[in-house]
């Protein structure tokens, strides 16, 4: 007998900065999934009306920041605000429109299965539109983690992601920016919580990444070797 899935252990978190004009799009295509999960958007001090865009939708509660504090300062908001409203599941999704919403079922079904404590989205790097800096990026960042932690890891820089919130130890990184999800993916796979990938759709728009990619790749190698440092 197949197993039913508890989606009330389930939410979607939604790390925005100025994303009025994509929100109100990647809330309806959550809700085209058919799958009723709390949405958390954590406007992360945006100044073209986000949380505007974003509160007046159903089953979506909207939490912000008076200044744009980073990512990570964001995904720790969201991960505190799903903890004490009762939920162990968070599925993370950027909001520009650069993750396929009806993936999020298969999120779900690959950690039923596999009791994974992280899903991660799998992009394809070739043959697609991904810009070529991009590429060599995440290409080599995705192999310096995959060294570090002894686990192979495909798309470190991948935002959509499914984790266990509850194991997730924001006290302890205190990196705020983007490398937030690479400090907790070292620290999480660094302690062998199990571990999934899946494939994603590789789709590349015409929003503008707030992605540094000379100062973003530093401060990656800074916290590579501050990493060891950490057990």
């Amino acid at each position: 007998m197949k197993k039913e899935i508890n989606y009330h252990k389930y939410c979607v978190i939604i790390p925005a900065y100025n994303a009025a004009n994509t929100i109100t799009e990647l809330i309806k295509a959550i809700y085209e999934t058919n799958i009723l999960l709390k949405i958390i958007v954590i406007d992360d001090g945006s100044t073209d009306g986000t949380s505007a865009m974003a509160e007046p939708f159903p089953n979506v509660n909207v939490y912000t920041h008076d200044r744009n504090r980073g990512k990570g300062e964001a995904i720790k908001t969201g991960i505190r605000e799903a903890c004490l409203a009762g939920f162990q599941y968070a599925i993370f999704i950027d909001a520009d429109l650069q993750h396929d919403p009806l993936k999020i079922g298969e999120f779900i079904n690959i950690r039923e299965k596999c009791g994974s404590d992280i899903v991660l989205g799998r992009r394809s790097f070739f043959k697609t539109t991904m810009p070529l800096h991009r590429i060599f990026s995440n290409s080599i960042t995705s192999f310096m983690i995959s060294l570090r932690t002894n686990r192979r890891v495909h798309d470190s820089q991948c935002g959509y992601r499914l984790v266990d919130i509850t194991k997730v130890p924001i006290g302890n990184i205190t990196e705020t920016g983007f490398q937030f999800e690479s400090a907790f993916l070292i620290k999480m796979l660094s302690f062998g919580l199990k571990y999934s990938e899946i494939q994603i759709p590789t789709i590349y728009n015409k929003s503008v990444s707030s992605i540094n990619n000379l100062m973003d790749t530093v401060r990656f190698i800074i916290l590579f070797f501050k990493s060891y440092l950490w057990f």
